[in-house]
């Protein structure tokens, strides 16, 4: 009888418990699908409640020295593979299997989206600040170009010392600097720069950089070279501002770089977008194309040319195409149409607003 007693009383509790599970996690995508139907909500949940996340979750990691992120991601994934393995080998029933897998990624989804994910529904720039969008066509390109290599020529500076230290405080002091006009917040939160836990691997992929959301750290590859360095952690800073994305994060990383009073963080800003310009100008004035490169300080072909052979002696094919593949569709998943491609867009941005946030 007590056998019988305890079978209906287990029988009542997993039923509990699966309904539980199933309402927790309808609201959880409930609540995703209208932040992405929403840009509003999104707008106000980014200013008013991402500034104490961002402040706790990095307050949180940074009394770690080492990536909380990169040790959290590969403790997720040993845990699917336990359950994985617990199924194959029948230690646990497909039920409890799919009760466990499923409340893990319910878990997941809600910890990404609401630590940070939901900046991918908020406004987009313009709607954001004050900024008037500016036609992006050739005549345009044709006026911000020159005007853009002429201020890049001017600032070249050999990049041979480099306190990292010292950089991320003068990005800091710029970001304060410029924080209204960008329409964020500021401190928001700690931005200690983290290493990579898996460098050699990400080194492979090409990847210089990358934000950790569900801990909120930052990630500069160490392998970067000198003069790319500020602008690539300056990028990863806007991430962290709740910036998701990578042409606006591109857009406040050049802002705030030349912004900064030390010359090479402004030079490598400068370093850093002169290939998204030269790229776009490739594609929309293609017989002028030989021209404008002519008129770029041979000094900053040499560098971008030696940082591409540089990262290209590291890539490993196979793992690069994968990630691009895999981040591709990411940033498609979450309402970034253009994909990886969004990284080039910033020089629409940078035509439109040039003259109003480039305060130096």
């Amino acid at each position: 009888m007590k056998q019988t007693t305890r079978r209906i009383s287990k029988r009542f509790e997993n039923k509990r418990n699966f309904i539980s599970l199933f309402i927790f996690s309808a609201v959880v995508i409930a609540s995703v699908i209208l932040f992405s139907r929403n840009a509003s909500l999104s707008e106000w949940y980014m200013i008013k409640i991402y500034p104490s996340v961002a402040t706790f979750l990095s307050t949180i990691s940074s009394l770690f020295p080492f990536s909380v992120y990169d040790v959290f991601i590969v403790i997720a994934v040993l845990y699917l593979l336990k359950l994985i393995l617990f199924l194959i080998i029948r230690r646990t029933s497909f039920k409890s299997f799919l009760f466990s897998l499923v409340r893990f990624v319910t878990i997941l989804i809600a910890w990404f989206y609401f630590s940070w994910g939901i900046s991918y529904f908020r406004k987009d720039y313009y709607n954001r600040t004050s900024i008037q969008e500016t036609a992006f066509n050739a005549d345009n390109l044709r006026e911000f170009t020159s005007h853009f290599i002429t201020q890049a020529n001017n600032s070249y500076v050999e990049f041979e010392v480099m306190e990292k230290e010292e950089i991320r405080k003068e990005i800091e002091k710029a970001y304060n600097r410029v924080y209204e006009p960008l329409a964020i917040n500021w401190p928001n939160g700690k931005r200690r720069v983290k290493k990579m836990v898996f460098e050699s691997l990400f080194t492979k992929m090409g990847i210089s950089g990358y934000y950790g959301p569900f801990f909120n750290e930052i990630h500069i590859n160490n392998y970067s070279l000198n003069f790319t360095y500020p602008f690539t952690l300056a990028h990863e800073m806007a991430h962290q501002f709740g910036i998701a994305k990578e042409s606006e994060a591109n857009l406040y990383a050049y802002i705030v770089c030349i912004n900064s009073d030390d010359e090479r963080i402004r030079y490598s800003a400068y370093a850093s977008i002169i290939s998204y310009l030269l790229n776009d100008v490739r594609a929309l004035m293609p017989d002028e194309y030989e021209e404008v490169i002519n008129s770029v300080n041979p000094v900053i072909i040499e560098d971008l040319q030696r940082n591409r052979k540089h990262w290209l002696s590291a890539r490993n094919e196979t793992l690069s195409d994968v990630q691009n593949k895999a981040y591709d569709a990411y940033l498609k998943g979450n309402r970034i149409s253009s994909g990886r491609e969004n990284y080039s867009e910033v020089v629409g941005l940078l035509i439109s607003s040039y003259d109003s946030l480039t305060i130096k």
